[in-house]
């Protein structure tokens, strides 16, 4: 290779290496001090433009020194890539520091190499002298150097990477525009790098330079090199950039606001803006806050104020709530800093939450660990008679019954050692009314939860039903005894009777035994169901959810159910006694087959709150549904009266309402709904909808 200099020459060489030399320092350092950020696009795009430097300088300078054409148009393209490379990189980086990253998509990209990647084509081919019409030498200063003569291509290709760089200032001047100082002298910096080279450049490809129009934008990136070092070392051009802002503080949903010390806006995001009615929100930076904000005038000239303050603002739909918080910036005390939060729905969320507290019938209370009451709920007034305020810091013991109280001290402190357990217990309390209340209670322990710090107590005045439970007990008491009496002394004359009528068919022949035998059989069943009804009656066992198909099924083959058919249409478990519904579903079973003859179908299902049974039978008269549930009461020669009677106190003692009405296809229908207390039977000639 045959190399060519002079002394006129070898200065502006070395300052070439030398741009060469600090832009790929500049790269590598990026690559280096910016390793876990090289996948953010303003990273890339500054390590692509030094890149660009770092080749169009250094290709530039072997091109002058040396000698042999071919030799000098390979380092010409060299350069061309370099060039190609420094506006394309310039242009994303550009875009991505002024926060429009989002425009810099994989197509973007590809379209914009199209337009480079056909120049080089036609410039390394020269194919039909489209990128450059001529390509001579001429000797200037005894130095061989290229001159061209472009093509319409290669005009079109310097105006492409000349209109890059013009969008990118275009960017960047928005930057400077619209950003505080220190973006500003980052964006100035990077505009500054961009400038003197595109000067340089113009200046050569107008032919305005010196040396047979030698090119001096390589030795302009010395210029840039330097800029770039300085808004790094000083004023971290690639630690914080103002899409940081964009994508962080315009896109907060609360509210921000800058104010200097003359209380006149500085800086906004979009969230305070929606904000404030005005026909041009933009015009808020610079104007009074008491113009654009009056509500918070008060909050930032009380020196004494909460950390946090709430304030109302008027909007055009309606009104919202604030929570305002002050601060001054740290770095400097002339301006202050405005959070506002949007609390409306967080408001609406409380209040909802706070009525349903107040109003509801159930006690919410929370105690520590040693029984004090730090929290009681406004319905307290309602169901017991106190004042809220007054049981906090009281011992929740000394509400507690004395017989039950050692008994709920273990409840809390045993059931519930473990975090968030929970246990269920009843006993008895007082009221403001010196009367002892009857309540149940279900306690979970939130002692390590941070924002409760208790152990809460969620309490159901349950007084009314223990009566009722008082009550049937009694009655059942009562009615055991008098089922016993009856027993005893109605089996003793029936056995006598029974033996007589043995003696009478051995020694008599009458047609009227077989009557005489059905009257004793009858008087028997009703014995039987007397006893079933005194000794069982409304009294339920434990409950738990029962397979509501599966316990049909079993009823079904407990009963002589001939040809008759079954449907059953669940879609859920039902909460009952097992060995109880077993028992209710028998006796409705019998009452369809009875009434509704051997070929019946039985319809059963669950509706949304119970369950019903169903049949196609002749049904109920209107007139007469008042009365199917009493006892006694029966249609048919061989019943006692007491089925149904039977199914109405199983309900009754699970809680549950009975309605009987006509089926859906004209039979008899009882539907069972599920309710938190025993309730009394309800009748209603009108049919309800299917289940």
């Amino acid at each position: 290779m045959t190399w060519q200099y002079t002394p006129e020459i070898l200065p502006y060489v070395g300052l070439l290496f030398l741009s060469m030399l600090l832009a790929g320092g500049l790269a590598v350092y990026t690559v280096v001090a910016w390793t876990d950020g090289t996948e953010e696009p303003t990273v890339r795009a500054f390590v692509g433009l030094n890149v660009g430097c770092a080749l169009w300088s250094g290709a530039y300078a072997m091109q002058l020194l040396s000698a042999a054409v071919p030799t000098k148009l390979s380092w010409l393209a060299v350069s061309f890539v370099g060039a190609v490379l420094v506006s394309l990189s310039c242009f994303s980086f550009a875009v991505a520091y002024s926060g429009n990253e989002g425009l810099l998509s994989r197509r973007t990209l590809l379209l914009l190499v199209v337009e480079p990647v056909v120049a080089f084509v036609l410039f390394t081919t020269q194919y039909g002298n489209l990128y450059t019409r001529r390509i001579d030498t001429v000797v200037v200063s005894d130095l061989v150097m290229i001159d061209r003569t472009f093509g319409v291509m290669g005009y079109v290709h310097i105006l492409y990477l000349y209109g890059l760089l013009a969008l990118s200032a275009g960017f960047l001047l928005r930057t400077i525009y619209r950003s505080n100082r220190v973006y500003r002298v980052q964006a100035g910096a990077v505009l500054l790098g961009i400038f003197v080279p595109l000067v340089a450049n113009v200046v050569w490809f107008l032919r305005l330079g010196p040396m047979g129009n030698l090119d001096f934008t390589p030795v302009a990136f010395v210029v840039s090199g330097l800029v770039y070092a300085v808004a790094i070392s000083r004023h971290h051009l690639l630690d914080i950039v103002p899409v940081a802002r964009t994508a962080v503080v315009e896109n907060m949903r609360d509210g921000f606001l800058v104010i200097d010390e003359t209380d006149r806006v500085r800086d906004v995001n979009a969230a305070v803006r929606r904000h404030v009615s005005d026909d041009d929100p933009e015009s808020i930076v610079g104007r009074d806050i008491g113009a654009v904000f009056p509500e918070v005038t008060s909050v930032i000239r009380d020196e004494s104020r909460p950390a946090h303050t709430e304030i109302a603002v008027d909007t055009d739909d309606q009104r919202r709530l604030f929570d305002v918080q002050v601060q001054r910036l740290s770095n400097d005390h002339r301006f202050r800093l405005l959070l506002l939060r949007d609390v409306t729905d967080q408001h609406a969320v409380e209040q909802r939450y706070q009525a349903l507290i107040e109003n509801a019938s159930d006690l919410i209370t929370v105690i520590d660990d040693e029984n004090v009451i730090r929290y009681q709920s406004p319905s307290i007034a309602n169901v017991l008679g106190y004042d809220p305020s007054a049981l906090e810091g009281r011992s929740y013991d000394e509400f507690v019954h004395p017989e039950d109280r050692a008994r709920i001290v273990d409840a809390f402190h045993d059931d519930l050692e473990e975090p968030a357990a929970t246990g269920r217990t009843e006993y008895r309390i007082r009221d403001a009314d010196g009367e002892w209340r009857d309540v149940e209670t279900v306690g979970r322990n939130l002692l390590d939860d941070p924002f409760v710090d208790g152990i809460v107590l969620n309490t159901r005045d349950v007084t009314e039903r223990k009566k009722r439970e008082r009550e049937i007990r009694r009655k059942n008491d009562q009615l055991g005894e008098f089922a016993g009496v009856v027993s005893h002394d109605l089996r003793n004359p029936l056995t006598v009777a029974q033996g007589y009528l043995e003696a009478a068919r051995e020694d008599v022949d009458c047609e009227y035994h077989d009557d005489i035998e059905l009257a004793h059989d009858r008087i028997e069943t009703i014995i039987e169901d007397v006893l079933l009804l005194a000794r069982e009656g409304q009294a339920i066992g434990e409950t738990d959810r029962v397979d509501f198909e599966r316990v049909v099924d079993r009823a079904w083959t407990h009963v002589d159910t001939g040809s008759a058919s079954l449907t059953v249409a669940s879609d859920r478990p039902i909460v009952a006694d097992e060995d109880r519904i077993l028992q209710l579903l028998e006796n409705l079973f019998r009452n369809s087959v009875e009434h509704g003859g051997g070929d019946v179908h039985v319809r059963v299902g669950t509706v949304a709150d119970g369950f019903f049974v169903e049949d196609d039978g002749p049904g109920i008269p209107v007139d007469e549904r008042q009365d199917v549930l009493e006892y006694g009461h029966t249609t048919a020669d061989s019943g006692t009266g007491f089925g149904l009677a039977i199914v109405s106190r199983i309900a009754e003692g699970h809680g549950w309402a009975v309605r009987v009405t006509e089926g859906t296809n004209g039979g008899a229908r009882f539907e069972f709904t599920m309710d938190d207390s025993p309730v009394t039977p309800t009748l209603d000639g009108n049919a309800p909808a299917d289940g």
